[in-house]
């Protein structure tokens, strides 16, 4: 089947799917699967502290396929983080990565360098006016997520069918939607909204190629939409996560008089997720899931997952196209 967007072409793949950054989660493996697949896979370099093991691990994903491939690089608003971003980008474009998804602060500083490769940059946001700023920086493409989405949403809380459609209204270049979209019919109706791809992160957590413990992926099918929970507000670093014992004693903590960002890491450190995701205790660590996983009811291969999303998308489509009386 063929679906070509300005995404597609663009980014140069198959079809207008992209996986989410997903700190700790988007492992290499499911990265080359996806990409494999038709859909962009993606590694984060918050996995990869040291250069060394980072310039490593793109040399094995290079060497397992041909497919375009992309790194996340999230920069934190107000954060100096010195001369590592640079660092992180002169090894993508040295190891052949093709797209640098970029989110937090506005990525103007690095896009000269990003381009210099020859490399994309999809800049993630969650409000239009966000994306219109990100394209006046020169990115090629922007990601629109709402707040149904893991991780971090929009204060405003504005739902994926508004932001993307706004979004979509408003910049010239190709936008992606993000939030709640985990199957053909969230593609879709992304496409319907005017986006030309979407971005998922809760539906590739359960795929095959996930290392993330069978706990955690059991967890997202034995619970529903209304099992998340928005934290992190006492530091104005609002994410959406599992509703589990971790989002209760962080709720707990920042009730507390002065609560600060070292209040909080005991219980919402990257490493204790990590340590959670390995152990399969689902009760410990901040695990971000999206509201769609109401949606999702198994694993399967990342293929599998992208080609039933495609079948599933060309079937609403032309369904929807049968609704149109042509008779004059």
């Amino acid at each position: 089947m063929n679906f070509k967007t300005r995404v597609t072409e663009i980014l140069g793949i198959e079809y207008p799917i992209m996986c989410g950054g997903m700190q700790n989660v988007a492992n290499p493996e499911l990265a080359v699967a996806i990409s494999e697949a038709g859909g962009l896979g993606i590694t984060n370099i918050s996995m990869y502290p040291d250069f060394g093991d980072f310039r490593n691990t793109l040399k094995w994903m290079r060497s397992q396929t041909n497919k375009p491939l992309a790194v996340n690089i999230s920069m934190i608003p107000n954060v100096d983080m010195g001369d590592s971003i640079t660092k992180y980008i002169n090894i993508c474009g040295q190891e052949g990565i093709n797209v640098i998804e970029t989110s937090g602060k506005d990525p103007v500083d690095i896009v000269p360098l990003i381009h210099s490769y020859g490399m994309k940059v999809v800049h993630k946001v969650p409000m239009p006016k966000h994306a219109l700023r990100a394209e006046k920086s020169g990115v090629d493409c922007v990601t629109v997520v709402g707040s149904e989405a893991a991780g971090h949403p929009s204060p405003d809380l504005i739902g994926t069918i508004v932001v993307a459609n706004k979004a979509a209204r408003l910049c010239s270049v190709p936008v992606l939607a993000g939030g709640g979209i985990c199957d053909g019919r969230g593609l879709a109706a992304a496409l319907a909204l005017g986006a030309e791809g979407v971005v998922m992160g809760t539906r590739f957590v359960n795929a095959a190629e996930c290392r993330i413990s069978e706990n955690h992926k059991q967890w997202i099918i034995d619970h529903t939409e209304k099992d998340t929970i928005l934290c992190q507000k006492a530091i104005r670093n609002m994410i959406r996560t599992a509703h589990n014992e971790a989002a209760d004693e962080c709720l707990e903590l920042e009730k507390q008089p002065g609560c600060t960002l070292a209040t909080l890491m005991p219980v919402i450190s990257g490493s204790v997720g990590k340590a959670a995701y390995e152990s399969g205790d689902t009760a410990k660590g901040m695990f971000a899931v999206g509201q769609d996983i109401g949606l999702i009811n198994d694993v399967k291969p990342a293929k599998e997952i992208i080609d039933e999303m495609i079948t599933e998308a060309t079937e609403v489509i032309q369904r929807l196209s049968s609704f149109i009386n042509n008779d004059k």
